[in-house]
């Protein structure tokens, strides 16, 4: 019998060949879709999930407040964990680890191999007791027992040593410093929050620091350093708990152990499971950005699923007699519903096929376009096959459900009297699945048109800084360079094609910020302020307006003083008659303040600009990163070479590292532009699979009305006015849709635009845009099969009454 079926299902399929076409594209495109986002939500959800022991880890960190301000402090001292641990007994163990992944150390295992690498780390002992990262060579229990020891990651074990054995063998880190390879650890999971290269033995890091404390304290105060218990230490801190429901317990006991100094009535600490520390301490747009894409997956599939059963049951009258033949010769209902059960799996596997492939053609956009990192091997894990195999699961039941029950309920003695008696139910269905549709591809639309508003607000607006054809440098303090700024910054102006050249101690886009605690000596309200340190150039070269300049123009180059932007300005009092005074930038230390600067974001415009301060310095200071402003004329690339040659030719041991400023600052939307680019290709999905079905349902309907069609023609209608008949009907559910979209739409774009500190305002053009487009599309998906009905002979769609 079901082989039977089976034969059935195939030959409906290949005599119905454009509906078949139309309801496998469609749904495997959607199924495509809906893949290609559930292995970005399953990947983002399964961060840290793969230590045996996740659910009973948690990271410790604290809010501090400071003035108007509170930060987040990642990091604590070196006893913090064990004075802890004493403290609860609720604490089973712990691991420190001290990971610098964003600044690079020369590593060198011979002359041959010698790399500037990140992710330099040091970890205790006890590290690989807590976490589960495999360890290939080596004992979890001692591989970093020993001082000057060190782990390596199997990628820089072939990096360093290719295929001969490392272990016993030496790198020397920053230059100076010998480590004995002792163990090998399997490349940690892109979907790690933690994650390095190299792995050193603890007490080695503890040595490191209190060496380098030794240059600037006496040794009183180098052991109080090192010695106290609080946060600020430099240390990531987990704790292993004996029970996951203990962390509560553990936050409160934090206070007792704290050294006295480290003590703040504004300071609180808090205990991050592990498994959700990747959504806990991002931006709260990440976690929400993923359930939005997860909802888009759902509705995508929903409207591929939708195509599926409207065009089935438009084409109910068709299979009307089949199924009445069938009853009369005893078939039962169940038998029936098994038989469009089976149709519908066939479609579908024929379609999740189709999928797969659409899927791997699909995902190296995806993830070059969401700038997507994940391990190849993350499709074979069940996070993301168990939800793909529900898809197709849901897909067949979802599918199969309407149409076997529906079709299986026919009454044969009405049937073969011509009385079908499901029109009006039917086609109340197929066109709430229509309005449905274009509801979500409406929906959109007026997303992705307000998605590229706020971008554009982003990216094309002044920002009150200079960032076109400007290169920054980075000067290397390790290397010396840097003491050479002058000689160096004299060349660089003197290159054919450089406009001006500046400098300051922190990169511009970089996201790195001092903080200075401003305050008037006239007042005891204190500002909390980034600071920025600037040679007395950077005004000028970085093209940054005065809303109040100085008196001088020496007070620019004396060296020493400081200006402030409008929102310092703002709150400390100061105006344009009372700017000229000094102004204590922390621990009683006074500055001249010699002008204001207009506001303008030296992050991203996520926030409102805060308070900054730049401290104007001379020859004494730093000068980490410098800026090269390069004429418009100027070959970009042909001047980056010169440039590139008298940096070389102050032979400093780090390679030549640049940047360009506007494409730093591009990067600070990063997330936003990928996010956009992929709601963009959504909402072309979404508007595909709902004409693919408005396609379909155009051209079942004009094949039922031919004969209509060819009287109206006899009797004088034109093709302009059947045109209009059969299009108007559909564009009429578009409208509807339209109507539902734009509150919908509305009430979640703002609730996003929330996110953003500057933002775009809701014109109702936008609405406007999005529903002239929604029923252009809607119109020329139609219009074909209307135009090809209206035009057809009346003698040909009339022979045979």
């Amino acid at each position: 019998m079901l082989r039977n079926y089976f034969k059935i299902a195939l030959r409906n399929l290949w005599h119905n060949r454009i509906f078949s076409f139309i309801n496998i594209t469609g749904l495997a495109t959607g199924l495509a879709v809906t893949l290609l986002i559930a292995l970005y939500v399953a990947h983002e959800y399964s961060f840290d999930r793969f230590h045996e022991h996740a659910d009973r880890i948690v990271k410790v960190e604290l809010k501090h407040q400071e003035g108007d301000q509170i930060y987040t402090i990642p990091w604590m001292s070196y006893r913090f964990a064990e004075a802890v641990q004493k403290a609860s007994p609720e604490v089973e163990n712990y691991a420190r680890i001290n990971i610098s992944n964003d600044a690079t150390k020369q590593i060198m295992s011979d002359v041959q191999h010698k790399n500037y690498e990140s992710g330099f780390g040091f970890a205790d002992n006890r590290f690989f007791q807590v976490f589960s990262f495999p360890l290939i060579k080596g004992d979890r229990r001692t591989v970093l027992s020993r001082p000057e020891t060190v782990v390596l990651t199997e990628s820089m074990a072939k990096k360093y040593f290719g295929n001969s054995d490392p272990i016993g063998k030496t790198i020397t880190y920053d230059k100076k410093h010998l480590f004995e390879v002792v163990g090998i650890v399997a490349d940690p999971p892109l979907n790690s929050t933690i994650r390095f290269n190299f792995l050193a033995n603890f007490q080695t890091q503890r040595a490191l620091d209190r060496a380098l404390y030794r240059n600037h304290m006496d040794e009183k105060q180098v052991n109080e350093l090192l010695e106290s218990v609080g946060a600020g230490g430099g240390v990531d801190t987990y704790f292993l708990l004996k029970n996951a429901d203990a962390a509560a317990n553990v936050a409160r006991k934090i206070p007792s152990v704290l050294s006295e100094k480290a003590k703040n009535k504004y300071e609180k600490f808090y205990l991050y499971a592990l498994p959700n520390y990747h959504f806990d301490t991002s931006y709260k747009t990440v976690q929400k950005t993923v359930n939005t894409f997860g909802i888009i997956a759902v509705l995508i599939l929903s409207l591929a699923l939708i195509n599926y059963v409207s065009l089935t049951t438009a084409r109910a009258t068709i299979r009307a007699k089949e199924v009445s033949v069938r009853k009369v010769v005893g078939a039962a209902r169940k038998s029936l519903i098994v038989q469009f059960y089976l149709e519908s799996t066939l479609y579908v596997t024929l379609a999740f096929g189709l999928a797969l492939v659409f899927f791997s053609l699909l995902k190296p956009f995806f993830y070059d376009t969401l700038q997507l990192k994940i391990d190849s091997s993350f499709v074979s894990t069940p996070y993301f096959w168990l939800p793909a195999i529900g898809f197709y699961v849901v897909s067949i039941l979802l599918s199969g459900s309407y149409p076997a029950l529906l079709l299986s309920n026919f009454t044969p003695i009405a049937i073969l009297k011509g009385k079908l008696g499901i029109g009006k139910g039917s086609a109340t269905v197929r066109r709430s699945m229509t309005v449905f549709q274009f509801t979500i591809s409406i929906a959109l639309i007026i997303g992705s048109i307000l998605i590229k508003k706020q971008l554009d607000l982003f990216l094309r607006q002044n920002v009150g800084l200079e960032r076109e054809r400007v290169v920054g440098i980075r000067l290397d303090p390790e290397t010396g360079i840097d003491k050479h700024y002058s000689s160096l910054r004299n060349n660089l102006s003197q290159i054919s094609g450089v406009e001006a050249v500046t400098a300051s101690t922190l990169p511009i886009y970089g996201g790195y910020m001092n903080g200075w605690n401003l305050k008037t000596l006239h007042s005891d309200k204190v500002v909390s302020a980034n600071s920025f340190p600037v040679d007395e150039e950077f005004i000028k070269t970085m093209r940054v307006q005065w809303a109040i300049a100085p008196a001088q123009k020496a007070d620019l180059s004396s060296g020493g003083n400081i200006i402030i932007n409008e929102a310092a300005a703002k709150e400390l009092g100061i105006n344009a008659k009372n700017y000229q005074q000094r102004i204590d930038i922390g621990s009683g230390t006074p500055k001249n303040l010699v002008g204001v600067v207009k506001d303008f974001p030296f992050t991203s415009l996520h926030r409102q600009i805060r308070p900054m301060a730049f401290f104007i310095g001379k020859n004494d200071l730093f000068h980490n990163y410098i800026y090269v402003k390069l004429e418009k004329t100027a070959n970009a690339q042909e001047k980056l070479a010169v440039i590139k040659h008298v940096y070389d030719s102050y032979k400093a041991d780090r390679p030549f590292d640049y940047y360009f400023l506007d494409e730093a600052y591009q990067k600070l939307y990063e997330y936003e532009i990928s996010t956009g680019k992929i709601i963009f290709a959504f909402t072309g999905f979404a508007i595909l699979i709902a004409c693919l079905g408005l396609f379909g349902l155009a051209t079942f309907t004009a094949e039922q009305r031919t004969k209509e069609i060819g009287i109206r023609k006899v009797l004088g209608a034109s093709i302009v006015s059947i045109v209009r008949l059969l299009s108007g009907e559909f564009l009429k559910l578009v409208f509807i849709g339209i109507v539902i979209a734009s509150p919908i739409a509305y009430y979640f774009m703002d609730n996003w635009l929330q996110g953003f500190a500057h933002r775009v305002d809701i014109t109702w053009w936008y609405f406007a845009i999005a529903a002239l487009a929604g029923i252009t599309i809607a119109f020329l998906t139609v219009s074909a099969q209307s135009i090809k009905a209206a035009l057809m002979n009346p003698t040909e769609s009339l022979k045979t009454e």
